[in-house]
């Protein structure tokens, strides 16, 4: 099946940019370089497609982009003694962080089928659950989402305007709130929910888009000394009117330099165009050059410490938002995809995680003499 999958998304989402791509490179030399690239990994080169290896702007570097299915299996094997479900529940990830002295989300209550509950688990009836958010006063409202999903789907905003749950302006009761939740954007596979206060996000990003909080995508990697380095990171960027700022929902990537936290690459948007740049003076009337994520050093910093909170895992892919005080981590993802950072990063061959595949991989010498 995952076979069957890989290929469909090359055929559907991969062959029709190649087709019209008007800067390919002589067939003769797509040839002898699909070849050498089978040859060094001993596997199908799907990142030739998948990274646009094959136009003329690419030329030794093509080496260094590992085939990502290789990366997973890495990022996996180094995810093993992992407890997963711990991660990937957020109320679990959020206790791991706030125990290790990490800023995260603020879950104030769960949904569930029969009814809200607090975080005890004690019913709440929705009167008293509308006054309780009434007096909190949330300056941006609250954000419903799977209490385990992931990929922003079933994720819906909402607030309390003079004792009424407001939702895109509509008010819902009781049984419109559940009917809404659990019948839309796929929220029919989740069981229960999480209502969690909405993040403040930092001016700076709220200029790019407002109805999103807008997150930097960082991958960890720590060695088996104990220490956290970074392969990559990207500022996720939600179109006007989503409430999320995932690429499913039409968002923007655009890569950010390790060192400044200062763009690296235009946005783009791959789950619509396979990568096009868009220029973000034109997108949001800012300077790349001198347009830097705010507070990047602690950033930084958060990242290296939330990775240690969760510890024994290896490879996480975080998303941390930046609100007017500093770095808030919203999730870490233990099955994030690589493809996106990677090909932001120009290739993961010399990155940890690159490095992790090399040192396991009977080729290692042959890859790197051509990097």
């Amino acid at each position: 099946m995952i076979e069957f999958d890989r290929y469909k998304r090359i055929l559907n989402e991969d062959f029709p940019v190649y087709l019209k791509a008007r800067d390919r490179k002589p067939v003769i030399r797509q040839a002898m370089e699909i070849y050498r690239l089978m040859r060094m990994y001993r596997y199908l080169p799907y990142q030739y497609l998948k990274h646009g290896l094959y136009r003329r702007g690419f030329d030794k570097e093509i080496y260094r982009y590992i085939p990502p299915e290789l990366l997973h299996l890495t990022r996996n094997n180094l995810n093993a003694r992992g407890d997963k479900e711990a991660l990937h529940d957020k109320l679990q990830q959020e206790k791991m962080l706030c125990d290790g002295g990490v800023p995260t989300t603020k879950t104030l209550f769960r949904l569930q089928k029969s009814g809200i509950v607090d975080l005890e688990g004690n019913q709440v009836e929705f009167k008293d659950f509308i006054d309780r958010v009434g007096e909190m006063a949330l300056p941006r409202g609250m954000i419903v989402k799977p209490r385990d999903g992931g990929s922003g789907a079933a994720v819906f905003k909402m607030d309390v305007e003079d004792g009424i749950l407001i939702h895109e302006g509509e008010p819902l009761d009781f049984e419109a709130f559940r009917t809404l939740v659990y019948t839309t954007r796929h929220g029919e596979f989740w069981e229960e929910f999480v209502i969690q206060e909405t993040v403040v996000q930092h001016p700076d990003l709220d200029r790019l888009n407002a109805s999103s909080v807008n997150t930097v995508r960082i991958d960890t990697f720590i060695d088996d000394d104990g220490k956290v380095s970074f392969n990559a990171a990207a500022l996720k960027i939600g179109v006007p009117g989503s409430v999320t700022d995932n690429g499913s929902s039409g968002g923007y990537m655009a890569g950010l330099d390790l060192a400044t936290g200062h763009f690296t690459s235009g946005a783009r948007r791959y789950a619509h165009d396979s990568g096009k740049n868009y220029d973000v003076r034109e997108l949001y009337g800012i300077d790349p050059d001198t347009f830097a994520v705010p507070y990047w050093q602690d950033l930084l910093t958060t990242a290296r410490k939330a990775a240690k909170c969760v510890a024994p895992f290896r490879s996480l892919g975080w998303d941390i938002a930046v609100a007017k005080d500093g770095p808030v981590v919203i999730e870490a993802n233990h099955d994030y995809g690589v493809y996106v950072l990677q090909d932001l990063a120009g290739g993961y061959a010399d990155q940890p995680l690159g490095r992790a595949f090399l040192e396991q991989f009977p080729n290692r010498d042959k890859v790197l003499a051509a990097l």
